[in-house]
């Protein structure tokens, strides 16, 4: 690993609870190998809910909801880790962390500029496996990060990425998860 260039590219989900379409999250349980009571747990969870969206003067109407589960709900990270799961591909040289709705992509190679080109092509096939289940990147907040340390005799690099005809430049520092 010595001498290597290590990115990392910080996304995050759009409307993480939103969008868990109860079918496709059962669907992916069940090949896991979770306890069928638990897979039937989470369909009734999931199914038979209402919600009403009151406007000033309108009467109180409630209406099926679908796709989605209850925010602030305990087991809903849970869920959403199981739910997007098939965003995690395996890459070679690569490590991938993510909590709830916030993931980040670490690549290492010879040069800064493979990295950025592996995490556009990891971005293309995350982005067409997110199409098929329904999440999408919220780009306004993607962050990219070069790494770099106090032995490398060549400066941090200022190699951008483009993701859907955004550029992102790299930023010496960043949050993540509040940190």
């Amino acid at each position: 690993m010595a001498g290597r260039k290590v990115s990392i590219l910080f996304q995050d989900i759009k409307g993480d609870f939103h969008n868990i379409n109860p079918a496709a999250l059962c669907g992916m349980m069940k090949p896991k190998g979770v306890n069928p009571y638990i897979v039937s747990w989470t369909k009734s969870f999931q199914s038979g809910r209402t919600c009403w969206l009151l406007y000033q003067g309108s009467p109180w109407m409630f209406a099926p909801v679908s796709v989605g589960t209850p925010q602030g709900s305990p087991v809903f990270p849970l869920l959403f880790g199981i739910y997007v799961s098939r965003l995690h591909c395996e890459i070679p040289r690569a490590l991938m962390l993510s909590y709830i709705d916030n993931c980040g992509l670490t690549v290492y190679s010879a040069s800064y500029q493979r990295n950025i080109q592996i995490r556009q092509n990891q971005y293309a096939r995350m982005k067409a496996k997110g199409a098929v289940l329904g999440v999408a990147f919220s780009l306004p907040k993607t962050e990219l990060i070069h790494w770099h340390t106090n032995r490398d005799k060549v400066p941090i690099s200022n190699a951008p990425i483009d993701l859907d005809g955004s550029i992102f430049v790299p930023r010496i520092e960043l949050h993540w998860l509040g940190y």
